[in-house]
């Protein structure tokens, strides 16, 4: 069983080997962004993915001052549309983080060690700076072996996990899975995915018999005090596959709008009017984001309709639930387009 799974990237920007400067893989990298938390005040994070964005709010919290820099047009930009990215970045300098995107780092400025990067010809002081700019799958054992690479740049694998080399078998963020919803090759490098390919291969490689036949890459994070959740497909990402996809969304409580303590709640549903198929949301709010996201994906899993999932019993208690599930409420906002 191949499982090597990937490395950090280093961006090509000039200065990105000075001293201060830190990947987050491993745990030795961790353990130089401590002792440097240490001495510093001041950090720039470049990417502004999950890994980026959790990063710069334990930094935060650490009491630094935290620039994120992000080159794509909005932070998440895997994860989210641009519409909800917005309430993560408000969420973000809310909280004192400041966050440029739609510009790259230049170059990353000091003599041996780091004081601050170039944006856009102006300087950002900082101690240090975390690299957070994804990661490449390590593939070259295979590929000196003989075997196949798929087009995600990680290894081909059926749904036994078998790779294309007789015997051997991939798991992990190495390793191509297929995207439920577009029955394509996919690599989402999430732990989940990885914990559930290594299960069939370690299956399969005993002799048994196992099989994935495809993920979701539904994901999960928290932000300082904000919860963020995903699963299926984006707005953006099903019309590039070739949907022309019909949205629901809704703001909400996550308990009775008069019951006290109640968080906000934004729920946004991705259905494709064809089929009435949900195939995706993304949620975020103060709490209680993770099980719905867990809902979204077994609506999508078990091929439910919009009508479906708008006939969901869901259930109400004034202190946990409203009456009205945002999940559902967001689907029938998405049927009065259909």
């Amino acid at each position: 069983i191949v499982a090597t799974g990937a490395r950090a990237s280093k961006p090509p920007i000039r200065g990105v080997d000075k001293s201060g400067v830190h990947l987050v893989r491993t745990i030795s990298d961790c353990e130089g962004i401590e002792r440097q938390i240490e001495r510093s005040r001041s950090a720039v994070v470049i990417g502004a993915g999950l890994v980026g964005l959790e990063v710069a709010s334990a930094l935060k919290e650490r009491n630094l001052k935290v620039t994120v820099v992000e080159l794509l047009e909005h932070v998440l930009p895997m994860m989210l549309d641009q519409d909800m990215a917005k309430i993560v970045h408000e969420h973000l300098t809310g909280n004192g983080i400041d966050v440029i995107v739609g510009k790259g780092v230049d170059e990353i400025v000091g003599d041996t060690s780091v004081s601050g990067v170039s944006v856009g010809g102006s300087k950002i002081d900082a101690d240090m700076v975390i690299l957070a700019a994804g990661v490449k799958p390590e593939v070259e054992l295979v590929r000196k072996a003989g075997g196949e690479i798929g087009r995600t740049g990680c290894i081909r694998t059926g749904i036994r996990m078998q790779t294309s080399i007789d015997g051997v078998y991939a798991a992990g963020d190495c390793a191509e899975t297929t995207n439920m919803i577009t029955g394509k090759p996919f690599a989402p490098q999430l732990g989940t995915t990885a914990v559930r390919q290594g299960r069939v291969a370690g299956v399969n490689a005993a002799g048994g018999y196992s099989t994935l036949t495809g993920v979701l890459g539904s994901a999960v994070t928290r932000l300082l005090d904000l919860e963020i959740g995903q699963a299926g497909l984006t707005e953006r990402r099903a019309k590039e596959v070739g949907f022309k996809p019909v949205v629901g969304a809704v703001t909400a409580k996550t308990r009775a709008h008069y019951y006290p303590g109640g968080k906000d709640i934004r729920v946004k549903v991705v259905v494709e009017p064809e089929s009435g198929r949900v195939i995706g949301a993304q949620i975020i709010g103060g709490e209680e984001v993770t099980q719905r996201v867990n809902m979204v994906s077994i609506a999508i899993q078990k091929g439910l309709t919009a009508y479906e999932v708008a006939n969901i019993d869901t259930c109400y208690s004034p202190p946990v639930a409203d009456y009205w599930e945002p999940f559902v409420t967001a689907v029938e906002m998405a049927l009065r387009k259909m």
